[in-house]
């Protein structure tokens, strides 16, 4: 009878353990967890950096109970950002940029304001390339390692389509000029006279490029009327400067730097006035 009593007891006291605890460790409230892309911050360096905000609002019984937020991959053990063309991984940040410890995956921050701001850093060794960058992460309020409140949410960053153009390495002596404004002395005209130079063109998406002559040749400082046509060769298409040129260049999701040929090509300068010729010829890419 006493070895029956004995186990009742024991019984007794595994179910009543768990109540005990969880009165122990009550702790009631909200918590709202957001991610604005109105705020994400971008920086172009040597290479890009983009900062993705999380925002954690508690109330204010959470701060009197709770003691850290966690923060973790939805299905990863790193925290993941599916893209176009790679998946790149992230690295957790506090609101003054400083490198939030991650231990077994779970990113771990103190909880003692009902506002805490985090940012997910991305980087990459370039433009990144055009397109969503989605990551799904889970954010939980704690309490001596026991999750009170946990909500889901979705980090997305959007690469706008962007492109840059700068003068090539071999031009730079013959071309003066930067920021996409360039001036080329031709010096004395001659029949035929040939000028080469080049321009390379950054992009993270396909582009299309159009080559137009504002003057339609090189005119006249004063006569209008003494105009002087050229023909100019573009990565292998020519046309003349009364023509426009429109050429499409169409690439896989990514990052592509590309060096382009120019060449200038002078008609019959003979009989022209004496002068000053100018012209402003237009390169204008369209990323898309």
């Amino acid at each position: 009878m006493k070895f029956i009593v004995l186990i009742m007891l024991f019984v007794s006291f595994l179910l009543s353990a768990p109540n005990a605890l969880a009165r122990w460790n009550d702790c009631d409230g909200k918590m709202l967890a957001t991610s604005n892309p109105s705020d994400i911050i971008e920086e172009y360096n040597n290479r890009v950096t983009v900062y993705i905000p999380i925002k954690v609002q508690v109330s204010d019984s959470l701060i009197d109970c709770a003691d850290e937020i966690w923060v973790e991959d939805v299905y990863y053990y790193s925290m993941v950002f599916s893209g176009p063309t790679q998946d790149k991984y992230a690295k957790l940040y506090d609101s003054q940029f400083k490198k939030i410890k991650v231990r077994n995956g779970i990113w771990r921050s103190d909880l003692t304001e009902r506002s805490t701001q985090m940012w997910a850093r991305l980087r990459h060794y370039s433009l990144f390339p055009a397109g969503a960058y989605t990551g799904h992460v889970i954010v939980s309020v704690v309490k001596n390692n026991e999750v009170i409140e946990q909500q889901y949410i979705d980090l997305t960053y959007y690469s706008e389509p962007q492109v840059s153009i700068s003068l090539s390495n071999s031009s730079k002596g013959k071309v003066s000029g930067d920021s996409g404004n360039y001036h080329i002395d031709l010096g004395e005209l001659k029949n035929n006279m040939r000028f080469n130079w080049g321009v390379k063109i950054l992009s993270n998406s396909s582009y299309d490029i159009v080559v137009d002559s504002e003057y339609n040749g090189l005119r006249h400082e004063t006569n209008t009327q003494a105009l002087i046509e050229y023909s100019i060769k573009f990565d292998n298409s020519q046309i003349s400067s009364s023509e426009r040129l429109y050429r499409s260049y169409n690439f896989y999701p990514g990052v592509k730097n590309k060096w382009y040929g120019f060449e200038f090509k002078l008609g019959n300068v003979e009989l022209m006035p004496a002068g000053t010729y100018q012209d402003n010829l237009s390169l204008t890419v369209y990323p898309r």
